[in-house]
């Protein structure tokens, strides 16, 4: 009986174990360029910044170049600290793990060591593939339309690439998403390059080193951040109360206007 509870409490800590640990080789790498707007009142200004899809047989990475190249999110799956400070809009990484079902999105706070996750169902996007194609840098894409979070997008995908992967969350199309836009062209993925990866590269991480929490917290706990980051990182008992008042109104009236999310519900 005494063995038979060692050997249960043994495969359900390494079920935990493997769990909290996610790892794949890469086949595939591709860049996309986002160019987007999120300030509602000031749709006439648009940023860019440039986006990078790692896809493999079991997990798919998604994150900014700038996250990407930073040694906090490396490829090779160190996820130690870093002092190389990363300059992004984006700060997250999805990763899909389409057998389960499973998004993890993980956020590391700028300057700190704050790391957290949470794992939410994969979007199944409900695609209207249409018969309209045409080329993009020499592969040739169809069209397909879809809803998703209070927006309507046209995709161009190509079966080509055979993984139904995409930028952000999309995914479900018989081929790789090259370009994905929101019909009124607030959030547009356009296609810079593809990168078939010899030999593959092995990715692996774990969320044991991620405070796990929930979207909705999350959010707000980023929300805080952005507003006032000199409170969240205890350095606001060092500064003048006036500067750090003002500080915090420029900070807070900044976050408030990028009120033109992807996600709009």
């Amino acid at each position: 009986m005494q063995q038979a509870c060692l050997t249960f409490l043994l495969i359900l800590f390494t079920a935990i174990c493997s769990a909290q640990k996610l790892s794949d080789k890469f086949e595939y790498k591709v860049i996309y360029k986002l160019t987007y707007k999120l300030d509602s009142t000031n749709l006439d200004e648009s940023k860019s910044e440039y986006m990078i899809l790692f896809a493999g047989d079991e997990l798919s990475k998604f994150s900014s170049r700038a996250v990407t190249l930073s040694k906090t999110y490396e490829i090779s799956g160190n996820s130690g600290s870093t002092s190389r400070q990363v300059v992004s809009e984006f700060h997250y990484q999805i990763i899909k793990e389409p057998e389960t079902g499973k998004i993890f999105y993980t956020l590391k706070i700028p300057k700190m060591n704050d790391r957290f996750f949470y794992t939410e169902k994969l979007d199944q996007f409900e695609w209207q593939i249409l018969p309209v194609t045409k080329s993009i840098k020499d592969y040739k894409v169809q069209k397909a339309k879809t809803s998703f979070k209070g927006r309507d997008y046209i995709a161009w995908f190509t079966p080509e690439i055979p993984i139904s992967e995409g930028p952000y969350k999309f995914n479900g199309l018989p081929g790789l998403i090259l370009e994905i836009a929101d019909t009124e062209k607030h959030w547009n993925f356009e296609f810079f390059g593809l990168e078939e990866l010899s030999p593959k590269i092995s990715y692996k991480t774990n969320l044991k080193m991620y405070a796990e929490t929930e979207r909705n917290e999350l959010q707000d706990l980023w929300k805080q951040y952005k507003s006032d980051p000199m409170t969240y990182a205890g350095q606001a008992a060092d500064m003048n109360s006036g500067v750090h008042k003002e500080y915090k109104r420029i900070f807070t009236e900044i976050e408030e206007s990028k009120n033109n999310r992807l996600e709009l519900k």
